[in-house]
């Protein structure tokens, strides 16, 4: 489509400048011109129209009515134009960020990130993490998954299941346990409960299994995940497994269960969203991304899941 009639863009921009400012020398130093420029621009303009568009007075300048008109007119152009530009630059370049804690980054959300990338070239993905995946407003996070409790605004994402596991090596030492209440007198890893008590911890695994006596359950404490793992690994002791988080490991033999029970909870790994107009876009291509990445999950031999 061609248009015939429209002026020259740059007339058109010194014009809406001077009638904005109402004056030829403020709309030159907007544009970072000389007053000359613009008064050309608009003279050329207004030859083309073949009638004023300004009053020129003393000081400044006012529109004419066919002025006021071209000005009514383009005021709404630009201001679409504008729009439109800023939106394809915000939905081209456009920072996804994501919280979660330390565990999920490592274990799922980073080996499966090519992926979403993959899907989607034009989001940059900003993962920040922290000890428990929560964050304060005011530090800019579009998704959040945490683990905890699913709210009704709230995706969950993995629920819990957890079952005792053990390196190889651990396990051709020590044997299976006879029982579950046998668990008490294997060395255990511990996460320290005294960050968080979303999780489980040993105690109130073996009860929720139905031991009613723990006692005082020795082993090696850390506070993180990441080092109860690493420990777990070099055969150091008996840890609870996330069976989602350890998923590759037990596939390939890196680790192993002991024991045939998986407990399960009412909590689990939960997506957020933030309140992000200009990014919703973003968020819901992540959302639906990370739902296909939870139906692609196999199916575990499993027993059924027991609230907490």
């Amino acid at each position: 489509m061609k248009f015939h009639h429209i002026p020259s863009p740059h007339a058109l921009i010194a014009f809406e400048a001077a009638a904005r400012r109402a004056s030829f020398t403020a709309a030159a130093r907007e544009l970072g011109v000389g007053q000359p420029a613009v008064s050309h621009q608009i003279t050329a303009l207004e030859e083309q129209l073949g009638q004023p568009l300004f009053r020129r007075k003393h000081r400044g300048v006012s529109l004419t009515r066919a002025g006021q008109e071209l000005f009514d007119c383009i005021s709404v152009a630009f201001g679409q134009i504008d729009r439109t530009v800023e939106r394809i630059k915000t939905r081209r370049s456009a920072r996804l960020s994501v919280g979660t804690d330390f565990a999920f980054a490592s274990f799922i959300l980073m080996p499966h990130l090519p992926e979403f990338i993959a899907r989607h070239p034009d989001i940059e993905v900003n993962v920040v993490t922290n000890q428990t995946g929560h964050f304060a407003a005011d530090q800019n996070i579009d998704i959040e998954i945490s683990f905890g409790n699913c709210h009704p605004e709230d995706v969950m994402l993995i629920p819990e299941q957890v079952t005792p596991v053990c390196s190889p090596a651990f396990l051709a030492a020590r044997g299976h346990p006879k029982n579950i209440a046998d668990l008490r007198h294997y060395p255990l890893i511990h996460l320290d409960d005294e960050i968080d008590h979303r999780w489980f911890n040993w105690e109130s695994w073996l009860r929720t299994a139905g031991v009613r006596e723990t006692g005082r359950l020795y082993g090696h404490r850390f506070n993180t995940y990441l080092l109860v793992l690493s420990a777990t690994l070099s055969g150091q002791g008996v840890a609870l497994g996330w069976t989602a988080l350890l998923q590759q490991h037990l596939k390939t033999g890196q680790l192993v269960t002991l024991g045939d029970v998986t407990l399960g909870s009412d909590r689990g790994y939960v997506l957020s969203c933030r309140s992000n107009t200009h990014r919703q876009e973003q968020i819901n291509a992540f959302l639906g991304w990370a739902r296909d990445l939870v139906a692609q999950k196999p199916e575990t031999d499993e027993t059924p899941a027991i609230a907490s």
